[in-house]
């Protein structure tokens, strides 16, 4: 009986464990969600129609409140301004308290597109808390 050529006594290779497939698909996976997660638009503003039911939050004393009429007037502090009034007095407020709110109280016939600029500009001035004024049911 020959016992070196097998059985007991033969020379062991190292284990290699080739990770190089692992790093490939961990890589594919990256790449795949970097490029589906910017075709996912998360809205920074959210509006709800003027008449709602659910939770409504309470307007608090530091809230900036802006008024869209149905002509389209904007109006803050009771005074109608233009939009780029608008943004200078935003930007003033925002300002004196940074953490304040804007609360757009817009007519039900208002332009959508006149409550948009008007979000733009207290996007513009550095406001980061938009709220839109609902009716309840």
């Amino acid at each position: 009986m020959n016992f070196r050529e097998g059985g007991l006594r033969r020379r062991r290779d190292p284990i290699a464990l080739d990770i190089t497939p692992l790093i490939d698909c961990i890589f594919q996976l990256l790449i795949f969600f970097m490029l589906t997660a910017s075709f996912v638009a998360v809205p920074n503003i959210r509006v709800e129609l003027p008449r709602a039911s659910g939770q409504v939050g309470a307007v608090e004393q530091r809230d900036v409140t802006v008024v869209i009429t149905r002509e389209g007037e904007v109006q803050l502090e009771a005074k109608t301004l233009e939009i780029s009034e608008l943004r200078k007095r935003l930007a003033d407020l925002q300002r004196e308290n940074p953490d304040a709110r804007v609360l757009i109280q817009a007519d039900n016939k208002a332009y959508h597109g006149r409550v948009v600029e008007v979000m733009d500009a207290a996007k513009a001035a550095g406001f980061t808390k938009l709220g839109v004024a609902i009716q309840r049911h």
